[in-house]
């Protein structure tokens, strides 16, 4: 039986892009290790939040309008051109002699970055069949979870024999390889759908008022989250504005995209996605598995090196069993669902999991046996491993070829979104609950200093006799922002249970895949 193009390249041509994503992990990991090192460098705390902050912002907003050059353009050169942003903002932070220009290498970084994390996956949608890509998927992912264990040791050993640039002229080699390795060894298929049109019909085909506003409120949203309780209270009339402008810029969005225009390809998000109801459920599964866990990576830590005081680097250690179980079951599920064909069942599986080890992790106490929180910790990231990658399945299956590339860029912002909105409510959770009980432990310590100290000296502003009660003052607060992940990790059922169960399978030959995700006769 002769080949199609589509298996002649999945078959015969190794896929590369994943690397890149790989290259995103290992360069946010890093930067989170030397974070101190560089900040005493430029003799600047107040700028640290925005070193990550402006990194998230461009690669946050420009998101579906990527999907948009994804489905007009060749998607192996836009994949190409998303690296050399990325390398350019890289290099940008290595020759940086300040703060200010270290924040906008790190915002052009970011600019490409949000195509990276797109394109790695429709890069693979173009070169892997549907009914192998699950597997695929899942060993990248489980790739991506060694990225993210390795970073901080790499991050380590950089600041500690070297100077901290050397974690930005890193990417400039490996990405330069990756976009060599994809260059010529990868081909994508031509785009069909975009190839007759001409440029200034691919220009039309922009819904660059929809894209403004949905920027807009994008932006004033993650200004407020990244003010809102450090720079400003959450009470403050600057938060309060841009939250107002935030949805109300969203309101915009939506108003626009709901218009009965005559040109509905036009629309930053087409009808075929905002129609489906597989496609919200799936980005509803993605923001509550997402959110809950960045809320536990951020906070576990913590409690590892305050409760049980460890160090930086002993804490990191410590939370192995998540990143273990994170990457066997990516890989599990990848092949589980190649094989079943059907998404759904690692949905329901990680849902049931996540919940019962989210719910374990609220109840840790300075007691806790070691035996125990690593067993809690397993059993979440075995739940996560199922689960996190299913939502892009969904929206590799179930919409038109053609609006693929906007339902994986809309479940990449969901994500990315979600973990800074929960992380910021997590924040909220546990500064407000731990002031609450210290007030009642020790009514002379001010809230002021509470808030200014750094977490493992944090018992040193405590008389001796009152440390034990402090202690479990402290435990108590993080494991309040674990209900908030245990509450995300319950109500992802809600978008396992509405996903259409759509085979991912190739159909019979003589047969066709029907809209419903069955087959009928030719």
């Amino acid at each position: 039986m002769k080949k199609t193009a589509q298996e002649t390249l999945a078959h015969d041509e190794p896929p590369t892009p994943g690397t890149g994503k790989v290259i995103l992990i290992i360069d946010q990991t890093i930067l989170a290790t030397v974070t101190p090192t560089i900040s005493n460098h430029f003799h600047v705390l107040s700028d640290v939040g925005w070193w990550s902050a402006s990194y998230l912002f461009t690669l946050s907003v420009f998101q579906l309008f990527y999907g948009k050059l994804y489905a007009l353009y060749s998607i192996k050169l836009v994949y190409l051109a998303a690296i050399s942003i990325f390398e350019l903002g890289s290099l940008i932070c290595a020759v940086s002699s300040n703060s200010a220009a270290l924040i906008s290498g790190r915002a052009v970084a970011g600019l490409g970055a949000a195509g990276i994390f797109s394109g790695s996956i429709m890069v693979t949608t173009m070169v892997i069949p549907l009914e192998r890509r699950a597997t695929y998927l899942g060993v990248m992912s489980a790739v991506f979870g060694v990225a993210a264990i390795v970073g901080p040791f790499i991050g380590g050993a950089i600041a500690e024999r070297t100077t901290w640039r050397w974690c930005f002229w890193l990417n400039l080699p490996l990405g330069f390889m990756t976009a060599i390795l994809c260059a010529f060894l990868v081909r994508t298929p031509p785009n069909h759908h975009a190839q007759p049109l001409s440029s200034t019909e691919k220009l039309r085909q922009f819904d660059f008022v929809g894209t403004i506003t949905l920027i807009g409120s994008l932006v004033c949203l993650l200004l407020a989250l990244e003010w809102g309780g450090s720079t400003y209270p959450w009470k403050n009339p600057r938060i309060i504005a841009l939250f107002v402008v935030a949805a109300v810029l969203a309101a915009a969005f939506v108003f626009v995209q709901a218009l009965p225009i005559s040109r509905v390809s036009a629309r930053t998000i087409p009808s075929s996605i905002t129609a489906s109801r597989s496609v919200w459920a799936a980005a509803s599964y993605a923001m509550c598995i997402t959110g809950g866990v960045y809320v536990a990576i951020l906070y576990i830590p913590l409690w590892f090196q305050v409760i049980q005081r460890r160090s930086v680097l002993g804490s990191s250690v410590m939370i192995t069993p998540l990143i273990v179980g994170y990457v066997v079951c990516s890989v599990v599920a990848g092949i589980l669902t190649s094989t079943i064909g059907y998404y759904n069942p690692c949905m329901i599986v990680g849902t049931t999991l996540t919940a019962c080890g989210s719910g374990l992790l609220t109840t840790i106490t300075p007691n806790t046996s070691t035996g125990t929180w690593i067993g809690y910790l397993a059993l979440y990231g075995l739940g996560v491993g199922l689960g996190f990658g299913q939502p892009s399945y969904v929206v590799q299956t179930v919409p038109p070829k053609e609006d693929v590339s906007i339902g994986v860029t809309l479940i990449t912002l969901v994500q990315n979104l979600s973990a800074t909105v929960f992380v910021a409510a997590a924040q909220t959770i546990f500064q407000n609950s731990l002031a609450s009980q210290i007030r009642s432990l020790a009514p002379g310590v001010s809230a002021s200093v509470i808030a200014h100290t750094g977490a493992t000296q944090f018992l040193e502003q405590f008389p001796e006799s009152n440390r034990p009660a402090v202690l479990d003052a402290y435990s108590s607060a993080l494991a309040r922002t674990f209900y908030l992940s245990l509450g995300l990790s319950c109500a992802s059922i809600v978008g396992a249970a509405l996903s259409e169960w759509r085979s991912m399978k190739a159909p019979k030959p003589g047969t066709e895949r029907t809209p419903a995700g069955g087959e009928r006769s030719h």
